[in-house]
């Protein structure tokens, strides 16, 4: 019996240039005009701004219509004779064309309703729907709480 051994190597790993581009590319990718930096309310361009908070204003709608069916069903049409026939229309064309800053803005929306978390919760009242937007800091670190943190210290 004969035994035939393969002894040509094959690469593991993509050769060193190949690496490097592919490290560039992947490092361009992530680089836009904000930098990759978290968007806060104060960058955000007047439809953005209008894009966010009616979504929220809609999550604080419904939050209620969990607790109170009447006073919420009451609360999401009037909202829904207020903004129209046109308003989803009127979001798609807030969000921006770039996909980065649309990842950046659902990122600012993430983090605004991750601070709401506790009213929309434990506290969902109509009056809320006109309470200013909150402002969350852009990382973890400036929260001053970690990921494992209680919501309800907050």
């Amino acid at each position: 019996m004969t035994v035939i051994w393969n002894t040509r190597r094959r690469p593991r790993f993509p050769p060193a240039a190949g690496t490097a581009a592919t490290l560039l590319l992947l490092a361009a990718a992530g680089c836009g005009p904000e930098g990759g930096r978290p968007l806060r309310l104060a960058d955000l361009k007047p439809a953005e701004r209008e894009y966010v908070t009616r979504f929220v204003v809609l999550e604080r709608a419904r939050a209620v219509a969990l607790v109170d069916r009447g006073t919420g069903e009451a609360l999401l049409d009037s909202l829904a004779a207020a903004w129209g026939d046109s308003s989803l229309a009127g979001a798609r064309a807030a969000l921006p064309a770039d996909p980065r800053r649309q990842a950046l803005l659902h990122g600012l929306l993430g983090r605004i309703l991750r601070a709401e978390q506790d009213s929309l919760l434990d506290a969902p009242r109509p009056g809320r729907l006109d309470a200013p937007l909150p402002d969350p800091p852009a990382n973890a670190d400036e929260a001053g709480d970690g990921e494992g943190a209680d919501p309800a210290q907050g």
